[in-house]
């Protein structure tokens, strides 16, 4: 696997790429990322996009080491890390997670807000969403080798995207936190393939390193 850093300089984009940008959203990222995978039949890549004054900034782990070209700007290096069992890792998660009820998909944090609303008080209710969160981090885990020490949530966002005229809406929220490996090549193959649902449009990338004070 590489792991690559690109930067796209807003500056860089013509009227038209900007136009693009404000009426399709994630997925015009999406396309554009593609272009530095050429032949590439299907999607190869997680990506994570994080926005900075003037530009935009892509992580990005994908199986070939991407091409670069303009506008774009990029750094690549091969991911291969030796991971143990019993090793501790920081980990930061941008994910949309879901819970399927009578064969839909539902966004599992408003899920918890219906699931809670007149049960409680309305401060109360972000803790339970956080916590189902949580819960649904540690299944991840449970199916893909890793446990939970810490993990803290942040910036729930609801977001909307057009694919082929339609519109296209899903949620993201930010884990971080630590973690310990119980099988390594479990974990690993679920790092590679990406956590929870969205993963073409920016979430789903699980950042990691070492745990500093292990």
């Amino acid at each position: 696997m590489y792991l690559s850093k690109i930067m796209l300089q807003t500056s860089a984009l013509s009227p038209g790429e900007l136009l693009q940008l404000v009426e399709r959203g994630e997925y015009v990222m999406h396309q554009w990322l593609w272009t530095l995978f050429p032949g590439a039949a299907k999607r190869c890549y997680l990506y994570r996009r994080e926005e900075l004054q003037g530009s935009f900034c892509f992580y990005v782990l994908s199986q070939e080491a991407p091409h670069a070209r303009p506008p774009f700007t990029l750094e690549t290096r091969p991911f291969s890390p030796a991971l143990t069992s019993g090793q501790r890792l920081r980990f930061n998660l941008r994910a949309n997670p879901v819970v399927c009820k009578s064969g839909k998909r539902h966004d599992l944090l408003m899920e918890a807000k219906y699931q809670w609303r007149g049960k409680a008080e309305k401060s109360e209710i972000r803790g339970y969403q956080e916590q189902a969160v949580r819960d649904w981090l540690l299944r991840q885990g449970e199916q893909n080798g890793f446990t939970l020490v810490d993990v803290e949530t942040d910036a729930y966002r609801q977001q909307q995207l057009r694919k082929d005229g339609q519109p296209i809406r899903f949620s993201s929220v930010d884990l971080t936190g630590v973690l310990i490996v119980t099988d390594p090549d479990a974990f690993l193959t679920r790092l590679a393939q990406g956590f929870g649902k969205s993963r073409a449009f920016g979430c789903g990338l699980m950042l990691i390193k070492p745990d500093a004070g292990q």
